[in-house]
Formats: structure tokens, C-alpha cells, sequence
């Protein structure tokens, strides 16, 4: 993980290199890093953005936005995040605990899901000639999930990178769908959430956290246990992708 990696170079770098120093900043204020610019740390590191760049990139990192992402999986990870298999059971045994939890899961899901929300946000997506989607940490793959198959489908749809900032135009027609699995989008990115917000478009979000605050349109994905959220979501995803199929007529 990023710590591993930060930790590498302030065990091998002289104190005085930039990129200890940069080390140094990022793990001392790991939880800021995602609501920074490039600029922002840049400035607090007392480099150029350019040496960020090389930086991230040292690291393993195609982008400063790439490097964002990973910050706030590390984040997320750190959050009592509750471990699936028991370390005391063999594989055997933790594969047939897992698969009672996931039955629990998907029918506690069946009974307590809101269709009526989520027949609307159905019908939005059909209804919006472009579908753009905005998630960080874990819920980027399902995001990258979501588009390969309304692909599929001849939806157009894309993934706007971790900070909101490419420059879309966000006419009537472009439907705005974010995915946060536990709301954390909500805490360590209040900003672009506003900037969202401010936006005219029909937006929706996808969540397990029933407690966030967000005016426009919510899903809400119903769990027993939090340890099974991601799974929880995805399958609420394997349910949507599943009814807008069901609309294409088949193949021969």
C-alpha cells in the first residue's frame, strides 16, 4: 500500500532530498491529501508542481489524481475496515461462513430495498442521452464495471477523474451518477461533492450510508453488516445493469 511505499523512501532518502520531504508531508497529513491540489502540496512541500508529478509517478503512479486514490483507499482501510475470512477457520470452513453471509445479505437486500427509488433511477438513465459517473477508492472498479457494460448496451458513459475537474459539457441531457459505498466521498471531499451539486443536471447517488445529507436523488443500499457493503452495492449494480438489459432484444 501508499504507507509502505512512503515509509521505503524516508528509510532510504537523505532528509534533505525533496522526495523525503514530500514523504514526510504526505504522511503526516495523509487524511488532507485528498481535498489538496497538486498546487496546494506543492506549495507546503516547498517544490514545484512538476517535482509532485515526478514524484507520484516514482511511486508507481500514472497521475497526481491516481496517487489521490490511492491516499483515500488507504484511508478507507485504516476505518475498522472488518475482515471477511477468520484467521482460526481453515479455507473450507471460511468459504462456507462467507457464503451464509452472503445469503443473509442478498435477502436481507430483497426485502428492504426502496424499488420504487430505484426504478426511477432506472429510468433517468434510460431517459439521459449521456451517463457520467464520479467514485474514489473501492468504488472506482465498480464504476469501471458500470461502464463496460452500458457500453455494451450503447450507452454513452464515462468516469470523470478524482477531483471533478475535467471540463465536461453538462447539458440538460447528461444524467450525473456518483457511487460512495460507505459516504466517505461525503467527508473527504465535501468540495467536490458541492461542485456537483451546484450543477443543474439530474444527479443520483448510490450508497450504503443512509445518514448523508444529499438534496438530490439517493439510493440507498440496505446492509446488516458493514463488512459486506462493497459486495452489497455491487450486486445492486449486477440488479440495474441486468434491467436496462433486459430491455435490448436478444441475440440470435
Amino acid at each position: 500500500m501508499i504507507d509502505s511505499k512512503l515509509n521505503d523512501i524516508l528509510n532510504s532518502y537523505d532528509c534533505s532530498d525533496s522526495a523525503y520531504v514530500i514523504s514526510d508531508y504526505i504522511k503526516k497529513n495523509m487524511k488532507e491529501i485528498p481535498v489538496r491540489s497538486i498546487g496546494e502540496v506543492a506549495k507546503a512541500c516547498f517544490v514545484s508542481k512538476g517535482q509532485i508529478s515526478k514524484f507520484v509517478k516514482k511511486l508507481g503512479y500514472e497521475s497526481y489524481f491516481d496517487f489521490k486514490d490511492a491516499c483515500i483507499e488507504y484511508l478507507e482501510a485504516q476505518i475498522q475496515k472488518k475482515q471477511i475470512f477468520r484467521r482460526e477457520l481453515n479455507l473450507e470452513k471460511n468459504v462456507a461462513a462467507f457464503t451464509d453471509q452472503y445469503r443473509k445479505m442478498l435477502q436481507f437486500i430483497e426485502k428492504k430495498l426502496d424499488y420504487k427509488k430505484l426504478n426511477q433511477l432506472i429510468r433517468s438513465i434510460l431517459q439521459h442521452k449521456e451517463i457520467y459517473l464520479f467514485a474514489q477508492g473501492e468504488a472506482r472498479s465498480i464504476c469501471q464495471t458500470l461502464q463496460i457494460e452500458l457500453g455494451n448496451l450503447t450507452m454513452p458513459i464515462g468516469i470523470n477523474n478524482t477531483d471533478f475537474s475535467r471540463n465536461f459539457c453538462y447539458d440538460k441531457d447528461i444524467m450525473i451518477l456518483l457511487i460512495s459505498i460507505n459516504g466517505r466521498s461525503f467527508v473527504f471531499n465535501k468540495s467536490i461533492i458541492r461542485k456537483i451539486l451546484d450543477m443543474s443536471n439530474e444527479t443520483w447517488v448510490i450508497t450504503c450510508n443512509q445518514d448523508i445529507v444529499f438534496p438530490k436523488n439517493k439510493l440507498i443500499v440496505p446492509t446488516e453488516d458493514g463488512a459486506l457493503n462493497e459486495y452489497a452495492v455491487r450486486f445492486v449494480i449486477d440488479i440495474i445493469i441486468a434491467e436496462l438489459k433486459k430491455g435490448q432484444p436478444e441475440k440470435q
